[in-house]
């Protein structure tokens, strides 16, 4: 009987694989040319339910996973892929409040699954280096002294194999602050990290844009931001301050920062003048020391 299935592992709010999952199984429905409703009553389950998969605020088990599968005619290769997702997301940490210091590393562990299933990032930083793209000594000065920081560093430089794996990298884009290429963090330090930069910019999925001085106010002065897009998931707005760490998944709240990111394309200097730019400030610097 469809009835005795067992539905739904859990309701949380969203974490990363079980948000992508739901965009998996919106973009299976939509293909197969079956409406919410229709699937439901199939199913014979309230269309809410539905919605409420296809959106990761709810995780389906496994077997409703099977259920759904059948349900709209997939096959079985894709219905063993769908099942398989939905046992990883059931065993990802639930993404909590994200305030304080629990509520940081609990943030930091969905930014991380965002950041695996990711197809693209846009990464928009006008303090800092961005974080993936960061040398270790870097991290270190960033991170500060506290009884973790190595553990701490140790992290964000594995984040980075998101952009240098060779099996389906993420294509990802920077934007900096031409201010950033000039930090007084001590001449050794900004040079490894300039060189880093210029390094990771030669893959064909790094792109590293800088923005001029001379263009006075742009989105980027407004603070950082990171927009992470899938396959078959809508996209993702992750912004992070001091103690604080916020996802945005509404769709007018993300299509803002598409647009901030237009606008930025727009003032930020070429990738090929953007790392011809980089090397001219490592060549003042080392000709100052």
């Amino acid at each position: 009987m469809v009835s005795a299935i067992v539905w739904c592992m859990s309701e949380t709010t969203p974490a990363p694989r079980a948000y992508v999952l739901g965009g998996e199984l919106r973009h299976a429905r939509e293909n197969a040319g079956i409406g919410v409703r229709q699937l439901a009553g199939k199913l014979e389950l309230s269309h809410s339910v539905i919605v409420r998969w296809e959106k990761g605020e709810r995780l389906p088990s496994p077997e409703s996973v099977s259920a759904v599968a059948v349900a709209l005619g997939l096959s079985a290769a894709e219905r063993d892929r769908l099942v398989q997702a939905a046992k990883d997301a059931a065993s990802e940490p639930v993404n909590s409040v994200s305030i304080g210091v629990a509520g940081m590393a609990d943030a930091l562990t969905t930014l991380m699954g965002f950041e695996r299933a990711a197809t693209s990032i846009t990464d928009v930083s006008p303090l800092l280096v961005p974080g993936l793209l960061q040398t270790a000594d870097y991290a270190r000065m960033v991170i500060g002294d506290s009884p973790d920081a190595e553990a701490r560093v140790a992290v964000r430089l594995g984040r980075r194999d998101v952009i240098t794996r060779e099996r389906n990298p993420v294509q990802y884009t920077a934007y900096i602050l031409e201010s950033v290429l000039y930090q007084q963090v001590g001449e050794s330090l900004l040079v490894d990290q300039l060189r880093m930069m210029r390094k990771l910019a030669d893959l064909p999925n790094v792109c590293i844009r800088v923005i001029p001085d001379d263009v006075v106010f742009t989105p980027a002065h407004m603070g950082p931001y990171v927009l992470l897009e899938f396959d078959r998931a809508a996209p993702v707005v992750h912004l992070e301050h001091l103690r604080s760490s916020v996802f945005l998944r509404d769709a007018d709240d993300v299509e803002v920062y598409k647009e901030a990111r237009a606008e930025l394309d727009r003032m930020a200097m070429s990738p090929t003048d953007s790392i011809r730019f980089i090397a001219d400030v490592i060549d003042k610097v080392e000709t100052t020391e």
